[in-house]
């Protein structure tokens, strides 16, 4: 079973318990009557707003133009200023361009005639270079056949040939290499040089034969004997060669040391420097003292 709530009337109690003094409502007003006042003093306040809103914006804008007026000048100025600096630069640039532009043409120019001068140089220096080199080698022929009849003594002590030299290479010569005659000399003298001291070898003697079968055969005698003296001192008879033959030759001499001494190989240097070997039967000729060395160390072992 639902209980429902008994719904109080509206009307004013009535009855013995009904307070002494009536019920009665407020009287009931216009509210458009109310609201008048108010709606006028919004309107009003909103008017006043707006037209404050206006005016700052007419303020603010007024402001940022001024701004953008001053900021606009200022830049075109710099801008200006900037324009005319950076024209000015590239003047310049302009002109130093046109003046490096020049000079490297002048560069280029330049780099070509001394190109051609250069080719023309070289040319003649290659001439030049082949022409001395023939001469050199037509000067080397020239002073080695003035030399041909020159033969040269080591050993002989300082002062011995007294103030005749010739005659006393003569005889010392016959009686050394037991010579037929005394043989016919031309000049004789030691090398151009100081004195040595005492303690020192002695400087050698070149002479000048007058017949060169008899250069020849004292050569050859020379050569043949182990050992030649005189005065009991140690002299050594050799061709006199110009320096540069004595060079190309000093340069077999190591070769020449592991070589002496072996009864199964013959050796001998021909002029102006060619090693002559022969060994097994076979005859080589060298003119490369290095590789006149290797060939030895291959067959004859490692020098001491």
């Amino acid at each position: 079973m639902v209980k429902t709530k008994a719904k109080k009337s509206e009307s004013p109690e009535t009855g013995p318990e009904a307070p002494s003094t009536p019920y009665s409502e407020a009287p009931e007003t216009d509210d458009s009557t109310m609201d008048e006042p108010s709606n006028k003093t919004v309107l009003a306040a909103i008017a006043a707003l707006s037209a404050d809103v206006n005016r700052i914006r007419s303020e603010v804008c007024a402001t940022i133009e001024n701004r953008i007026t001053e900021v606009s000048a200022t830049m075109r100025g710099e801008i200006s200023s900037l324009n005319e600096n950076v024209q000015k630069s590239i003047s310049e640039l302009r002109g130093i361009s046109a003046v490096h532009e020049t000079a490297l043409k002048e560069l280029e120019e330049s780099a070509s005639t001394h190109s051609d001068i250069l080719s023309t140089l070289q040319t003649t220096v290659d001439h030049l270079t082949t022409k001395v080199k023939h001469l050199d080698e037509k000067c080397e022929d020239l002073e080695a056949h003035s030399r041909r009849n020159n033969i040269r003594i080591i050993g002989i002590p300082e002062g011995k040939e007294g103030p005749r030299p010739r005659e006393f290479i003569s005889q010392l010569l016959t009686e050394a290499l037991s010579l037929p005659e005394q043989p016919l000399i031309d000049r004789s003298h030691r090398i151009n040089r100081q004195k040595p001291k005492p303690e020192d070898p002695p400087r050698p003697f070149i002479l000048r034969l007058h017949y060169y079968h008899v250069r020849e055969e004292i050569l050859r005698r020379a050569m043949e004997k182990n050992k030649l003296e005189y005065q009991g001192r140690k002299i050594h008879i050799f061709p006199d060669f110009p320096p540069s033959v004595v060079k190309q030759r000093a340069a077999f001499t190591k070769v020449r040391e592991m070589l002496r001494g072996r009864s199964d190989v013959r050796y001998g240097l021909i002029y102006p420097a060619r090693l002559m070997v022969t060994h097994g039967g076979v005859k080589m000729s060298f003119t490369d003292p290095r590789e006149t060395q290797d060939y030895a160390e291959k067959h004859f072992g490692q020098p001491h």
